[in-house]
């Protein structure tokens, strides 16, 4: 009698211990995405310097005039936000969640989980919405480009 007691206990904490994992995992993917002005495609930049290379025919003994230089770059990524907490970057889906209270985005999982952090929603002079954020030591601000003009 003890015996079957116990077994019923132990699995009655195991389903309670399984339908709390599922409650938090639905609660870590979010129901609730961005507000509707952060919905849709975004397009984030960053500047990369440029950088001197020594090419193999250079003169050793003159490093100073023995250089070439590369001229610095503009890195783009582009990715479009979903109101239900999914997102699509040109490298794979993947879904997010938003914490109101602070403004940031979370990643929970697809390709910027583990490469893009400390996401902030925020609002540009004139009032147009933008997001910055980190991405390989990199700061990167993005914007929403305006629609084409339908003719």
């Amino acid at each position: 009698m003890r015996q079957r007691l116990f077994l019923r206990s132990l699995f009655g904490a195991a389903i309670a211990l399984a339908l709390t994992v599922q409650l938090d995992h639905s609660q870590a993917r979010g129901t609730a995405g961005v507000p509707d002005r952060y919905e849709g495609s975004w397009v984030c930049q960053t500047a990369q310097p440029g950088y001197n290379i020594v090419p193999p025919h250079a003169d050793p003994s003159r490093p100073a005039t023995s250089t070439l230089t590369t001229p610095p770059t503009v890195v783009i990524h582009k990715f479009t936000l979903r109101a239900d907490g999914t997102y699509e970057a040109s490298n794979g889906k993947g879904t997010y969640t938003f914490d109101p209270s602070t403004k940031t985005v979370t990643w929970v999982d697809g390709p910027h989980h583990a490469a893009v952090t400390k996401t902030e929603l925020g609002q540009r002079a004139q009032g147009a919405p933008s997001i910055g954020f980190v991405m390989n030591k990199r700061y990167y601000g993005c914007f929403m480009p305006k629609p084409a003009a339908r003719r």
